[in-house]
């Protein structure tokens, strides 16, 4: 995964809105040419250059900067100015045209090229319905899509830890789920197909390369699924992984990893080819319309969308002028720390995400605790030698070591704030047991783990009274 420091943006609405009712607390800044702002731009933009740029934001005491400027440059602009916290730019400058808001100008031209048109007609933009979703630890996209008329619906790299979510809008919407679609086997989330799947039985689907044997339609490229009169293109965009999918729904393009908005999946794993992901992009997405909105299977840099069109001219590693060589050099010095969840996810999103089967251990549910007995627990002692399952113990350091003792391997994390915090920063795909002297403490551990998102926890019932009364081995350090 790419982190790179979040550019601050405003949509076009909400400029908008600031610019009707409170105009007096920011100035409209365009960095474009003066060409292009002679023929259209915001009024009461100030037209200057980039180089003048950090002396007047120096300059504009309380007010704040809307920055309009090349999607390209954002980033470069950013590294000049980011000491300053006075600005932000306008994202997708493009559609203040779009919405019909005002504009100065020669010829009311777009404000910036290439435009992305609001198409109505063939692209089915007039009658379908679209959500664009986000899981934050993971940064990554679920897309669910719809026909108005038939409600009937599909969703695209839903993510396990927010099913429910997903679950609550297809209801408020009143939409019928037929498909949940996978673009590739992730390796950074556990998909959610197999617990939607459970919840609505609609039918899962991924490529059939991918070999996932518990999907219900293996697909390949070219093929056509249904919403009501509309179809869904399957496009087979193989590099980011062998089993990499995009999905054609009208004017909109869902890439999964295999384009990024500004970049592109890394190649260096589960069978990836930089090679096939340049032939993927380049002879499959570009010849796409140029206007076709781009969704990407994941962000960092806080975009939500672009376009074909802007995605050749601006991709830093895929537009066009960058050649085969360049590229294979490009991602073969990335140098990237493996997904902390690969281990855990490629073998559940395998079983189409359905966690028991990953799970040692077999917790019986008390009051929608998780619970094992001490006796399943040292029966499965050398799996937890191995950290397969993790032991978490959220006593006080005083009673880790007293005359209980702890169990061979486990973690002194106390509960209340150090507990949340590791919670906070951990792997939710983890199987762990709570442990505690009686079994309370740590059934409060094992519900937070819960509401955080965890699937895989699990209470020790007694604790280390029951434990030490089984005259199981401890530890005392």
């Amino acid at each position: 995964m790419e982190k790179i420091r979040r550019i601050s943006q405003l949509t076009c609405e909400q400029v908008h809105n600031l610019w009707i009712t409170e105009p007096d607390i920011i100035q409209v800044i365009d960095l474009r040419s003066s060409t292009e702002f002679e023929i259209s731009h915001i009024p009461g933009a100030l037209l200057l250059s980039r180089k003048s740029l950090p002396a007047f934001l120096s300059t504009l005491s309380d007010k704040l900067a809307i920055i309009v400027a090349s999607e390209c440059e954002e980033n470069d602009i950013f590294s000049d100015i980011s000491h300053y916290d006075n600005f932000v730019f306008l994202n997708q400058c493009y559609r203040w045209v779009e919405l019909n808001y005002p504009v100065a100008g020669k010829k009311g031209f777009p404000l910036i090229l290439p435009r992305i048109p609001f198409i109505k007609g063939d692209d089915m933009t007039s009658d379908i319905l679209f959500h664009q979703l986000f899981e934050h630890e993971s940064s990554t996209f679920t897309y669910l899509i719809a026909d108005e008329k038939t409600k009937e619906a599909a969703i695209i790299d839903p993510v396990l830890e927010t099913v429910d979510r997903d679950l609550k809008l297809i209801e408020e919407l009143g939409l019928r789920l037929l498909y949940i679609l996978d673009t590739h086997v992730h390796a950074d989330h556990i998909t959610g197909a197999g617990e939607l799947r459970k919840r609505t039985q609609a039918k899962t689907a991924a490529s059939k390369e991918s070999g996932i044997s518990c999907i219900d339609i293996s697909l390949e490229d070219g093929q056509e699924l249904l919403l009501g009169d509309k179809k869904i293109h399957v496009i087979a965009t193989p590099g980011h992984t062998n089993t990499c999918l995009s999905y054609l729904f009208g004017n909109r393009v869902f890439t999964g990893d295999a384009l990024l908005i500004r970049g592109c999946g890394r190649t260096d794993f589960q069978q990836g080819s930089a090679e096939k992901l340049f032939h993927s992009v380049r002879e499959k997405l570009f010849k796409l319309p140029e206007e076709t909105l781009v969704y990407p299977g994941h962000d960092y840099r806080g975009h939500t969308s672009s376009s074909i069109g802007i995605e050749k001219k601006c991709n830093a590693r895929l537009k066009e002028g960058v050649n085969l060589d360049d590229f294979k050099k490009i991602m073969a010095e990335l140098n990237l720390a493996h997904p902390k969840k690969i281990h855990a996810a490629v073998p559940a999103n395998l079983a189409c995400g359905i966690l028991q089967e990953m799970r040692t251990l077999r917790p019986q549910l008390v009051d929608g605790i998780p619970e094992i007995s001490v006796e399943e627990l040292h029966a499965h002692i050398d799996t937890a030698a191995t950290q397969k399952i993790r032991l978490i113990d959220v006593r006080r350091p005083d009673e880790f070591n007293n005359e209980l003792g702890h169990i061979a391997g486990a973690q002194l994390v106390t509960l209340g704030p150090e507990l949340t915090a590791f919670l906070q920063a951990g792997d939710r795909s983890e199987e762990i047991v709570f442990i505690c002297r009686s079994g309370g403490r740590s059934g409060t551990a094992t519900a937070e783990s819960i509401q955080l998102g965890y699937k895989l926890t699990a209470n020790m019932v007694g604790g280390m009274l029951r434990w030490n009364e089984k005259d199981f081995p401890v530890s005392r350090n």
